[in-house]
């Protein structure tokens, strides 16, 4: 496909015309191509009909035989204009008309109104090039408008854009990294060079790109006017198969939606003024905001354990190796906590008392008191007590056998306050167990009885304590921003997140999504992981399955700190609330003021979408993820509601063969 940094205008498409005909003059391919033009040039001021914009695009699709995307500032009968993306095919007709939901924050705000109230109305074009969605500018940086455009069947997301030079410049960058790894898509990025506003002309960073799903951004070098860069649908299709990693199909989208449809506010009208959208935004941080408490510790230290741990290999091991694995970490971090110091909170890995237990099979139901701790019990008292020592907060993640749930375990993580006390309870909501190789039930397996027994909100707990909001997620769930967001629309503040990630191809997308869960959330994200397992029986090697590169992610999205190596490493950082608060109040960096559950709650409400709730409310010795089946179900459903198409599909027309 094409990404133009190239300026244009309804009334002035010279440079398109000129940049579109050199890239098509360079491609052996001759049948309709893809092209993607920036948001055009000028202010809300120079807002122009659609049928202007309509008419000036479909003349370049025509002239060159594309399927043409772009944005523009549209006058309207309200007196308010909007921004639209549009795409319009070879012949000229318009495919998509998608109005923008998030307001101009990067413009600093625009005299425009946005659809940023109203359910979404996002559609996707059905091409013989793939099935393309439109986001307008800072709609890409929304999760769920992300999350919904694929499942209404996305393959390649145009995202038309104005992008400028700040601090945050980089993190919105890599969400676009983020958005393409977590959903199984492409996404295009077109911003132009320059821009001319109120008759100033100034120039924009180069960062047109094309971003997959996995493997290298391709992106431009400098000012050029235009990017080729190749749309391997082929590949990304057979990807779609697959359930590993499959984080559209395996979403529990019917978990989140009760949650959404009760935050869904009475219906507003979107602010149609500058002015009227700084007041919004400044009344909605500073409800969002509250009074630190009276104790609170607004800069403390905080202590990542990159833990080594010894792996049960049989079932009489799985205890006394708790024991050992217990006192290796502590003996890692004993010597920097301490009431002389300013380290209030530790975090160890997940599991990090067992490590997995996935050698010993796939249906563990039979084992499930020795696999898990329970609370209180031998280990978990030793780290209360650890805590009481030491003046800390105490976090992780553990198997958990609770007698309430006989034959079960949770992957859990918790966290114990400077007094001892457990103050924080989580069970992990999306885990190796869609894949079956891990056999831990989730809440989502046994929704039902869980929310019946306990409430909805137990599923998100957030502890409010003198050292900030505290909540956690585990591992698997660094990959599904909707988990985030409920803990941080709960207030959290710094989102703990013990993990066990293996080491491999998808590291940088592992790590995008860590980086995009601080910046979308303005929150710290502090991941704890192994820095090895001693995994091989009689081999006192760790294995390399686990590499470490545990983080201390800021509220912006950037990497305070990092353990590039493997190994035992105690790894430190700071937290300092009174700046992350300060964030949360900018108008113009906090993201969450505009999260508006009636955007999208319906679309979470529809079933079947992503995994369904209560698949394993019987059967506690049974396994049925095993193999992946469920999420393979998912697939085929997608598949055929069209969502996914599948390789090879009969009828799909690639662009070599339309060009026969």
């Amino acid at each position: 496909m094409f990404l133009l940094q190239t300026p244009w205008s309804a009334t002035d498409v010279a440079g398109a015309q000129a940049a579109l005909g050199q890239a098509r003059r360079t491609s052996v391919e001759q049948g309709p191509a893809l092209a993607l033009l920036p948001h055009a040039d000028g202010t809300e001021k120079d807002a122009v009909t659609e049928a202007a914009v309509v008419g000036a695009l479909a003349g370049l699709a025509r002239a060159h035989n594309l399927y043409l995307g772009a944005s523009a500032f549209i006058s309207g009968d309200d007196q308010a204009a909007r921004t639209v993306g549009f795409l319009v095919g070879p012949d000229g007709k318009v495919l998509l008309k998608t109005p923008k939901v998030m307001p101009d924050i990067v413009e600093g705000f625009t005299d425009t109104t946005a659809e940023t109230f109203a359910a979404a109305g996002h559609s996707v074009a059905k091409t013989v090039l793939g099935q393309i969605g439109i986001l307008c500018g800072e709609d890409v940086l929304a999760p769920h408008l992300v999350r919904v455009q694929v499942l209404r069947g996305a393959e390649i997301i145009l995202n038309p854009s104005r992008e400028r030079s700040d601090h945050l410049l980089k993190s919105r960058l890599a969400a676009r990294v983020a958005r393409a790894y977590e959903n199984l898509t492409y996404v295009a990025l077109a911003s132009p060079s320059a821009v001319t506003c109120d008759g100033a002309t100034v120039k924009l960073p180069p960062v047109a790109g094309l971003y997959p799903s996995a493997g290298r951004t391709v992106s431009v070098n400098g000012d050029e006017s235009v990017l080729s860069a190749p749309v391997d649908l082929e590949v990304l299709r057979q990807r779609r198969m697959s359930p590993a990693l499959n984080f559209a199909a395996i979403v529990r989208m019917n978990l989140y939606a009760p949650g959404y449809v009760k935050e869904t506010a009475a219906s507003r009208v979107a602010p149609k003024t500058r002015a009227a959208w700084i007041e919004t935004a400044r009344a909605k941080a500073a409800a969002a905001a509250k009074a630190p408490r009276p104790d609170a510790i607004d800069t403390y230290g905080v202590m990542v354990c990159q833990h080594v741990v010894h792996q049960s290999l049989t079932v009489d091991e799985l205890v006394p190796k708790r024991q050992k694995n217990l006192d290796d970490a502590f003996d890692l971090i004993r010597q920097y906590m301490g009431r002389a110091t300013n380290m209030k909170l530790a975090v160890f890995p997940e599991f990090f008392l067992t490590g997995p237990v996935s050698p010993l099979g796939n249906k563990l139901g039979h084992i499930a008191d020795k696999i898990g701790v329970t609370f209180p019990g031998p280990e978990m008292d030793q780290i209360a007590r650890f805590a009481q020592d030491t003046k800390c907060y105490m976090a992780g993640g553990v198997f958990e056998y609770d007698p309430a749930w006989p034959n079960r375990f949770f992957n859990s993580a918790f966290i114990y306050d400077d007094q001892g006390k457990l103050i924080h309870l989580y069970r992990k909501i999306h885990c190796g167990d869609a894949m079956g190789f891990l056999p831990d039930t989730t809440p989502g397996s046994v929704y039902d009885q869980y929310v019946q027994k306990y409430g909805y909100e137990h599923l998100f707990p957030v502890a409010d304590t003198p050292i900030g909001k505290l909540a956690t997620v585990i591992c698997f769930d660094n990959n599904f921003p909707e988990t985030h967001r409920a803990m941080a629309m709960r207030g959290a503040e710094v989102i703990i997140h013990p993990t066990s990630e293996p080491h491999g191809a998808h590291r940088q997308g592992w790590d995008a999504a860590r980086l995009m869960r601080g910046f979308e959330n303005t929150a710290y994200v502090v991941t704890a992981g192994h820095g090895g397992e001693y995994f091989l029986k009689d081999r006192n090697v760790p294995s390399a399955r686990a590499r470490g590169y545990s983080k201390i992610v800021n509220f912006d999205g950037t990497v305070q700190a990092e353990a590039d190596t493997d190994g035992q490493v105690p790894l430190a950082g700071v937290i300092d609330l009174k700046a992350l608060r300060r964030a949360r109040a900018d108008i113009q960096t906090n993201l969450m003021i505009w999260d508006e559950p009636a955007v999208y709650a319906a679309e979470y409400a529809k079933t079947p979408r992503g995994l369904p709730n209560n698949i394993w409310p019987d059967d506690p010795l049974g396994n049925p993820y095993a193999g992946g089946a469920q999420v393979k179900k998912v697939v085929e459903g997608y598949i055929r509601e069209g969502i996914f198409v599948s390789p090879n599909a009969k009828g799909v027309v690639y662009p070599s063969k339309a060009a026969e």
